[in-house]
């Protein structure tokens, strides 16, 4: 008995904590935004104004690429569009190269110079045929197992193709070292395109 009057007591309080909590109606009730009844603001999702000027870019149309006109060139698939290929001119008339020239007059030097001493040397020279050559020399080292010769230079001639072609080099205890240049002449042929079809 004891434990059914509990139990209705229970009930009795939950049913008085239900019927007791106001609903929301929609009237305004004072004591429930503080004890005087006046609104209360705070920053809750107050507007924050962020500048963004609009900037103007004076571009106006000024006709691009002038009235439309229609191309009336046929479509050209890539089977019947014209193809080219680099290819070299032969050279210009060398004199150096024809049939005789060197039975009948020979190579005749332009210039040469030389100078050796013990520990150096140096010697330059050119022909007619433009073939020149430079080089200096220096003993490293002298009078020790690691005695050798260091030298820099070049040489050039023309070729068969009117092209020269240089050599400079550096030779040392590090090995030959050379840089090989193709320079183009008046006698030089060029690259053009030639259509291959």
């Amino acid at each position: 008995m004891t434990l059914t009057i509990s139990i209705l007591y229970i009930i009795a309080i939950c049913v008085v904590a239900v019927a007791g909590t106001p609903e929301e109606d929609g009237k305004w009730h004072p004591y429930k935004y503080g004890q005087n009844g006046k609104y209360i603001p705070t920053d809750e999702g107050k507007y924050i104004h962020i500048p963004n000027p609009y900037i103007h870019i004076d571009n106006p149309y000024n006709g691009g690429f002038g009235p439309y006109t229609h191309d009336y060139e046929p479509y050209v698939s890539a089977a019947t569009e014209d193809r080219y290929r680099l290819v070299m001119t032969p050279p210009k008339d060398i004199p150096y190269y024809k049939d005789g020239y060197y039975k009948n007059n020979g190579i005749k030097i332009i210039s040469q110079k030389h100078v050796y001493d013990e520990d150096k040397y140096d010697f330059n020279f050119e022909t007619e045929n433009k073939i020149r050559a430079k080089e200096n020399a220096i003993l490293k080292n002298p009078n020790t197992i690691d005695e050798g010769i260091a030298s820099s230079g070049f040489y050039e001639y023309l070729g068969p193709d009117g092209f020269m072609y240089r050599v400079d080099y550096t030779a040392d205890e590090n090995g030959f070292r050379p840089k090989v240049k193709r320079l183009e002449t008046p006698y030089s042929g060029k690259w053009v395109l030639e259509k291959v079809n």
